[in-house]
């Protein structure tokens, strides 16, 4: 039976993701002729050939043309050329060679050139030389009788194809770390041959780097799952580039893919440290379950589907058991790693507890020095510090918690459930159930104090940014803030009041009773106001009406009583207009007519009963000062702002400086900084 030698080719498939799967392929092959030579010398150099031969010196690595793989074992005798002449081939069966690795070659490369000598049943060396191509498969050169008295293979794996090349890494050290993660298991296990890679200007000895960065302490664990056989080998890589921690599968003493092991153990979530420094986890699973169940490229094991149990179980979950050739029992993915992470635990036992007590240090004092909300979350749900990774990062950390906190919430809403769905008459120890309720109570109550806490946290914020707006934007210039960054501090520009929620705004900062209103806009035209008939385009900063929530009930069956206009002005200026300009607003509005909720005009605006309250926020500079003098504004009480009663217009103006409403406000709400801050 003849076969298309291009289409077996063709049907195996080799990702981009895998460059440099076939160099792994030749670099086994070099470690399994070793093997078969039973040598304790064995040595395999690895040559980089790139691009360009002549490389500036210091410069950055070009890209990798072809690779040559040298190596002192048994090289091509009759039996390993008849073998490799055979697509298929058993006769590497034992290495857990399925006669197809070579096919690989030639999916990233277009010629490769094989130079070998080996010793003969007759005593003699003789020298096999042969290309292997797509075209031409194998095709022999010459098989002479050698000059040499050694064996060995050369193998030049030429003209990378294009989209592998662009893949390939190109510098010497990082080809080092995966070449070693590859033959890991070889390395920690067996008697591993010297292996070493260089290009023309660098030379690194994979075996090194392997001791360097293990220090040489490994463990080697067996475990069982459903009756089947594995190994972890566990090392601590303190040479590592990363902070990822692995977990590796492999097959035949290699590795297949690792998966982060941040999203299985919480505690790796960056690396660990002992007296030796820094490190990462990395762990190799073996088995002859894994070795049985490889595919033909060595890229992934062959898993069964089986079918979907759970609706929102993902794709990826179906394909992850994998059928015991030997039995009807079948072992997942999952099963695996979860009997290997506790080995995983016990060999990083000292370090995740210095982990552990650092991460929970570090909580602890941000939880309690800067965002007391979340008290009550360690208080009664300790635990779930176990579920936040170590971060210095205030706002991770506040994100994570913030996660921690809306599980937390979750499950007392389930209780609550619990508790309202629960049948008084039929509980018999009303002692348990009277405590279950008390405990259930007090973790609402501290909840409620966390929220208040955080409340308490934001208004001490949003005053600090607000003392920032008045200080110099340009310390040269003596540049201040524009008016319209503390117009958006303390309520939104462009905006009503339906457009925004009363939580969101920062009104109590220059009065409490300003936070409830029934309508208010925010730089917008008058005539746009929905209580008002009014075609004045004039946009006041801040237009409330009211009556108060709290005083009235309902405020949209009530009559507006109350109309507050805010005037901001630029820190640093000077603004005799601004009075004016305020006055002008009150005779605008009260030229209009009243409509009620239903938009029907009820009225005119200027009878009695209307009342305004206006403040006009700026900074009062001498010259201001005596402009207000000259227009019968009054001293308050504390002498810091200026007020006048317009009885013509039921209007009282008060020209307030930023920093008297700032000390104001903190002043009102200093027992709450000093209980929150001080706890």
């Amino acid at each position: 039976m003849k076969i298309n030698f291009r289409s077996i080719v063709d049907a195996h498939k080799l990702p981009t993701s895998s460059p440099l799967l076939p160099l792994f392929e030749a670099i086994i092959n070099s470690i399994q002729s070793i093997e078969e030579a039973k040598i304790s010398n064995g040595q395999i150099d690895i040559k980089v050939i790139r691009e360009l031969s002549l490389i500036p010196k210091n410069s950055w690595e070009t890209d990798i043309d072809s690779f040559e793989v040298i190596d002192n074992g048994v090289g091509f005798t009759d039996k390993n050329y008849a073998s490799f002449d055979i697509y298929g081939s058993d006769y590497k069966l034992a290495f857990g060679c399925k006669g197809v690795g070579r096919v690989l070659w030639l999916k990233a490369f277009s010629t490769i050139l094989i130079e070998s000598t080996y010793l003969a049943d007759d005593g003699k060396y003789y020298d096999r030389n042969f290309n292997f191509s797509i075209l031409e498969e194998t095709k022999l050169i010459g098989n002479p009788i050698s000059s040499k008295t050694q064996t060995g293979t050369r193998v030049v794996l030429d003209g990378y194809i294009q989209k592998y090349k662009n893949k390939c890494p190109k510098r010497i050290d990082t080809l080092a770390r995966e070449i070693m993660n590859h033959c890991f298991a070889y390395l920690a296990l067996d008697n591993c041959p010297r292996i070493t890679i260089s290009d023309e200007q660098d030379s690194r000895c994979i075996n090194t780097i392997f001791n360097e960065s293990t220090k040489g302490k490994l463990s080697v664990k067996e475990f069982q799952v459903n009756g089947n056989s594995f190994s972890i080998i566990s090392a601590k890589n303190y040479a590592a580039t990363n902070d990822k921690h692995s977990l590796h599968f492999c097959a035949h003493k290699r590795e297949v893919f690792g998966d982060n092991l941040s999203n299985i153990i919480k505690e790796l979530s960056g690396k660990l440290f002992n007296d030796d420094g820094e490190f990462i986890y990395s762990g190799y699973i073996t088995g002859k379950l894994l070795d049985e169940n490889i595919n033909s490229e060595r890229t992934e094991f062959a898993f069964a589907k089986r079918e979907q149990s759970d609706p929102d179980e993902s794709e990826s979950d179906e394909q992850l058991e994998m059928e015991d050739t030997r039995s009807t029992n079948s072992v997942s993915k999952k099963e695996i790693v979860d009997a290997a992470v506790p080995i995983i635990r016990e060999f990083l036992g000292d370090e995740i507890a210095a982990y552990n007590i650092q991460r929970k240090d570090r909580i602890e004092h941000y939880v309690y020095s800067q965002n007391p909300r979340y008290r009550s979350l360690l208080k009664h749900n300790s635990e779930c510090m176990d579920k936040i990774p170590l971060t210095s990062d205030d706002q991770r950390l506040e994100l994570e918690l913030f996660k921690q906190e809306q599980t937390y919430r979750l499950q007392l809403k389930k209780e609550q459930k619990e508790y309202l769905d629960e049948n008084v008459d039929n509980i018999q120890n009303y002692s348990d159930y009277e405590s279950r309720c008390s405990n259930y109570l007090q973790k609402v109550s501290d909840l409620g104090k966390g929220d208040l806490a955080d409340y308490i946290t934001h208004r001490k914020v949003m005053l600090d940014i607000l003392a920032n707006n008045l200080k110099f934007t340009d310390e040269e210039k003596k540049k201040y803030a524009l008016e319209k960054s503390i117009h958006n501090l303390i309520f939104p520009m462009i905006t009503t009041s339906d457009d925004i929620d009363y939580n969101k705004h920062n009104l109590w900062i220059i009065d409490e009773k300003l936070a409830y209103h029934y309508y208010l806009a925010s730089d917008k035209p008058i005539s746009t106001y929905k209580d008002i008939e009014s075609d004045c385009p004039k946009e006041p900063d801040i237009a409330i009406f009211e009556p108060a929530f709290a005083l009235t009930g309902d405020s949209k069956d009530a009559d507006i009583n109350n109309i507050t206009i805010i005037e901001f002005k630029r820190p640093g200026r000077s603004d005799e207009d601004c009075v004016d300009q305020v006055v002008g607003y009150i005779k605008r509005i009260r030229d209009g007519r009243c409509k009620d909720k239903d938009g029907r005009v009820l009225g005119e605006m200027n009878g009695k009963f209307i009342r305004f309250s206006c403040y006009i926020l700026c900074d009062i500079t001498v010259k201001m000062s005596e402009f207000l003098e000259g227009r019968n504004f009054r001293k308050t009480p504390d002498g810091n702002s200026y007020y006048q009663y317009y009885d013509g217009y039921n209007a009282y103006i008060e020209v307030l400086p930023y920093s008297k409403m700032i000390n104001d406000s903190k002043r009102r709400n200093k027992i709450l900084f000093d209980r929150l801050f001080c706890q």
